[in-house]
């Protein structure tokens, strides 16, 4: 399979640890991507799209193609009627640290093809939910992590406590800080942004303290 990848250098790191050298696989960058890598790609799975990327009028050169985005800032229906794709498009969740993992998260709008020949090909699980900002996984690890910043903030437990206690007491391979490491404090913040602009659920708001380590940070 002929697969194009475009992400930073972290997308497509992961990407290889999932994938490895199973596949013919060409990497770009938004920037660097040009016509000929969308009309020579079977498969393009793009970790940088959003509501306003300049390079998704590309895929509209190749309609045969499976286009699968990291859509779980958005909704991949939100996506398809934006850009106008009438090709197959699925959405997946391509956040830091969720992708290299044996389920991919994934989202489904109008046409789609095969789903068990497509990623049997492709070598990889996959599971099917429903289309919404934020996803599952993503949307309920954000809001542990932003619950997380709350106890640290009204000086209910430290944040190495925290760690240990959501460790041990539910099995949890990492602590919600050590999630916020893996993920990026970026990455957490806008998706919360996202989720509570969707829903308008307090759950989602983001805490204070959280938003002041954003700010930090950019």
């Amino acid at each position: 399979m002929k697969i194009l990848v475009v992400g930073d250098k972290n997308s497509q790191a992961e990407f290889k640890l999932k994938f490895g050298a199973k596949h013919s696989v060409m990497f770009k960058s938004s920037e660097t991507l040009k016509a000929e890598d969308v009309t020579q790609s079977e498969i393009i799975f793009d970790f940088n799209i959003n509501q306003s990327s300049a390079h998704s009028k590309l895929y509209h050169l190749n309609q045969s193609a499976i286009i699968l985005v990291n859509s779980v800032k958005t909704t991949i229906s939100a996506l398809v009627k934006n850009y106008k794709w009438t090709q197959t498009v699925i959405g997946f969740n391509g956040l830091p640290g969720f992708f290299n993992r044996p389920l991919l998260e994934i989202t489904l709008s109008g046409k789609n093809p095969e789903l068990d020949q497509v990623f049997h090909q492709l070598g990889t699980g996959y599971r099917v939910v429903k289309d919404r900002v934020g996803m599952v996984t993503p949307r309920v690890i954000c809001m542990i992590i932003n619950e997380a910043f709350y106890t640290v903030q009204e000086g209910t437990a430290n944040a190495e406590d925290i760690n240990i206690a959501m460790k041990l007491g539910t099995n949890y391979p990492a602590g919600p800080f050590e999630m916020l490491q893996s993920i990026g404090v970026r990455q957490v913040y806008q998706l919360l942004q996202a989720i509570h602009s969707d829903t308008g659920e307090e759950r989602y708001k983001i805490c204070p303290l959280l938003k002041s380590v954003y700010l930090e940070e950019e």
